[in-house]
């Protein structure tokens, strides 16, 4: 009886810590919503501070100011370069909403730190200001909600929207008397994909002293490597670089760059089976688990070379051997040929191998692997093994 009064106790403490530390984690399988560690950033909170790029305001009542961004912001992977900010607590993408109360699942694209309806005609307004070290914006609200408006009630809160793609919503404080919660949070406006912060933890009004992140769903980058060559693919920006394949994971909506580089006597000849396209640079946005494939193959096309005042490229020694002149000196990659080579012609050629792509520094010995018969002419050659 003793214990089992222990592991009651027990289960009961472990629940009130969960509870104490709002443990919680929700995702609409773009974002994950969970709660962080209170902090408060602020902007200068001033009407009397002149407009700049990196300072706007407005107050009253269904008011709004429209912001420039200082770089571009992936909202549910879309790009935006501005923001419509309204006195009603609410950030919009795109075209302005200008609503308040609303439907929080089929509105938007939209972030909504307190959907209500909010007015700061009497005192405060909304400002926004952009920040370096991290490079962020600020969104700060003073207002009072309707019903209240005129009691010097005001309600404190802000957004921060992060240059890559992260987002905080910070309650400070509240000292509404009438307040209403429709349902706060973020949304992408197609009935599917949206984090509700009042239904899974409170109405606004009640979280203050308390900040919630907002960061991309886990997707994982699989990176494929095919073809006859090698290479390596660079991964920002992470950073990573793979010349194998490999798996990487970032957060939803993650705007990648993958950078391909061919190693010696390769060439990387397209992108298949993925989002990329073509031979260049690929830059793609991460909105779910993506498998790219990076094809390398041999060049085989220029590994024979015969300088002179143009260099000519051979895809194999007999076609060099064929189209040479006297005294022509041909050139070989430190790496193994597969074919059987004749040489008949009444004239003198040298076959020097063992260089580096670029045919400009000696770093190695070729192979023949076949077989080398001489029937005319005079054959130098300078490292050169035949298996």
């Amino acid at each position: 009886m003793r214990s089992e009064r222990k592991l009651i106790a027990l289960i009961v403490a472990c629940l009130f810590l969960l509870l104490e530390g709002n443990v919680f984690a929700a995702t609409d399988g773009i974002y994950v919503l969970s709660e962080t560690t209170y902090s408060w950033d602020g902007t200068d909170a001033s009407l009397l501070n002149n407009p700049t790029p990196d300072y706007e305001y407005s107050y009253g009542d269904e008011s709004s100011v429209t912001y420039i961004l200082p770089w571009p912001f992936v909202f549910y992977g879309q790009s935006y370069s501005q923001i419509t900010i309204d006195t009603n607590g609410t950030i919009w993408f795109g075209a302005n909403g200008g609503v308040n109360s609303f439907n929080l699942a089929t509105t938007g694209p939209v972030i909504s730190a307190w959907n209500n309806d909010l007015s700061s005609l009497y005192q405060g307004g909304v400002f926004v200001q952009h920040k370096t070290s991290p490079e962020r914006v600020v969104i700060e609200w003073q207002a009072e909600t309707y019903s209240d408006e005129g009691s010097f009630r005001p309600n404190n809160f802000e957004v921060i929207l992060l240059s890559d793609g992260r987002i905080r919503a910070d309650y400070r404080s509240f000292s509404a008397i009438n307040s209403a919660d429709f349902g706060s949070g973020i949304s992408k406006n197609d009935g599917s994909h949206y984090l509700n912060l009042t239904a899974s933890v409170a109405p606004v009004s009640s979280v203050a002293g308390r900040s919630f992140a907002i960061t991309g769903a886990p997707r994982v980058l699989n990176l494929v490597f095919a073809g006859t060559g090698n290479g390596f693919t660079t991964i920002a920006p992470a950073g990573t670089v793979c010349n194998t394949n490999c798996t990487s994971t970032f957060p939803s909506g993650t705007q990648l760059t993958l950078s391909p580089a061919a190693a010696s006597y390769s060439l990387f000849t397209r992108w298949q089976n993925g989002q990329c396209a073509g031979t260049g640079v690929c830059l793609l946005t991460l909105n779910a688990d993506t498998t790219e494939t990076a094809v390398f193959d041999y060049d085989a096309a220029h590994q024979v070379s015969i300088g002179g005042a143009a260099t000519t490229y051979y895809p194999t020694i007999q076609a060099a051997y064929n189209a040479a002149a006297h005294g022509d000196v041909i050139k070989l990659w430190a790496t193994t040929y597969t074919e059987s080579l004749i040489c008949n012609r009444p004239l003198e050629v040298t076959f020097q191998g063992g260089y580096d792509s670029s045919f400009k520094n000696i770093t190695g010995e070729m192979v023949l692997k076949g077989s080398l018969s001489i029937l005319d002419g005079v054959v130098i050659a300078d490292g050169l093994r035949i298996r």
